[in-house]
């Protein structure tokens, strides 16, 4: 061996790298989830979609804030991400959205305009994205959502998100996010052809 010492002091370096203690805080723990699930069945169909969120509290300064959202990428809910899974293609609010499971942001843009910012949960899982900090990632797609301020008689403490089908007919629906006074949504369609 013509390095000896060298080669000695490398194996020592790589033996001790994982023996080095590293300085990681843990967070989280149990919490509750709400979720708006719905189930379709059918003549040759047995499919559904659920969305699931962590249910932050409404505090009457945020209605100060919204202005503060525009051209921001945002979290959407309270702890992990918001979730979306469908087992059938659907259109919300006019774009596609194949079957999958999705995770989600809210989006405004500089003229006030919300979006649900949309990306593929594998994609997002394999790439370290998570829903803590400042949001850099991209969506896939965007959803685009009506907000509709004051619209709850009520205020709504935690955030709720409800998908909703019509059971008369049940290719249409709507997505609705409520929290505190404000209400943003989008029509649902569902493709029942399978």
């Amino acid at each position: 061996m013509r390095f000896p010492i060298l080669s000695a002091a490398f194996a020592a370096l790589c033996l001790a790298l994982p023996a080095t203690a590293q300085k990681v805080q843990v967070f989280g723990g149990n919490g509750q989830r709400a979720a708006s699930t719905v189930v379709l069945f059918g003549d040759n169909l047995m499919a559904g979609m659920s969305i699931a969120h962590g249910q932050p509290a409404w505090k009457a300064e945020y209605d100060s804030m919204i202005d503060t959202l525009k051209g921001k990428l945002n979290r959407l809910g309270k702890d992990w991400w918001t979730t979306f899974n469908t087992s059938i293609d659907c259109e919300i609010g006019g774009t596609k959205v194949p079957a999958g499971s999705y995770v989600l942001g809210l989006a405004c843009d500089k003229d006030g305009k919300f979006t649900l910012a949309v990306m593929d949960a594998g994609k997002a899982m394999k790439a370290g994205v998570l829903p803590f900090g400042p949001q850099q990632w991209t969506p896939d797609f965007s959803i685009p959502l009506e907000l509709k301020k004051d619209a709850n008689e009520k205020v709504v403490e935690l955030m709720t998100i409800e998908l909703a089908v019509d059971k008369e007919n049940p290719s249409t629906g709507t997505l609705t996010l409520s929290w505190g006074k404000h209400v943003l949504s989008a029509p649902m369609a569902i493709s029942l052809a399978k």
